[in-house]
């Protein structure tokens, strides 16, 4: 298998060669274009009740879509939904946290799963439940804008809508920008606090700070 990411760090996308009886599984919606000779299946990833998790807690897709290459050299080109940067990432064993709709791609020895961020994610604006990745293999996540890959040693604090991956080595939290009238009046909200040692990937833009951009031009 042969992966390339090309046109980050504006409109990153896949462009993915494969051998003969190789797979690779994508989210729902994501292929732009491909051989005619790739099977198209569907995969409830972990199961039936994992995926509905998911979809309910998570907002990623019920199905994701599974590619077989019928003879080598078979090609298939996966966008994500955004304008942004895309990142590849080899997962050893080891999980990722990934935020609500960055997941594009990965191969078949890895799992999703979901993972509580506590309730005061709920008001965050970004969900309550993040994306937990499993297993080994390649996997490739989507921003939106550019990626900021950034060593944390010691703490560190994100703002939940610019948060895209962290590793596990990190401990994280989701609280408050100091007291309560800072966190309700400040216009920061709630944040991810972060301490340890270890990456969290960080993109330039929020979709919930292009929404609020946007509806004031929708009145």
């Amino acid at each position: 298998m042969s992966v390339q990411v090309v046109s980050n760090p504006d409109f990153g996308h896949l462009e993915i060669v494969l051998d003969q009886g190789q797979t690779i599984l994508c989210e729902s919606g994501a292929m732009a274009a491909m051989d005619s000779d790739l099977q198209l299946d569907t995969k409830m990833m972990g199961g039936f009740l994992p995926a509905l998790w998911r979809k309910v807690v998570a907002g990623e897709s019920l199905l994701s879509g599974v590619y077989t290459a019928k003879r080598a050299g078979s090609r298939l080109w996966l966008s994500p939904p955004i304008p942004g940067q895309v990142i590849a990432y080899s997962l050893q064993d080891k999980p990722l946290m990934l935020t609500s709709g960055s997941f594009l791609a990965c191969e078949e020895g890895v799992q999703l799963g979901t993972k509580f961020g506590g309730l005061r994610a709920m008001f965050s604006g970004e969900g309550m439940f993040f994306i937990e990745a499993r297993g080994r293999g390649s996997l490739w996540f989507n921003s939106y804008g550019a990626v900021i890959e950034h060593e944390v040693n010691g703490e560190f604090i994100v703002d939940t809508g610019h948060v895209v991956a962290w590793e596990p080595s990190l401990q994280w939290t989701v609280t408050g920008m100091g007291n309560l009238f800072s966190t309700l009046f400040s216009g920061e909200g709630l944040v991810l606090r972060f301490s340890g040692s270890g990456k969290v990937w960080l993109q330039t833009r929020s979709m919930s700070g292009l929404a609020g951009w946007l509806a004031g031009y929708c009145r």
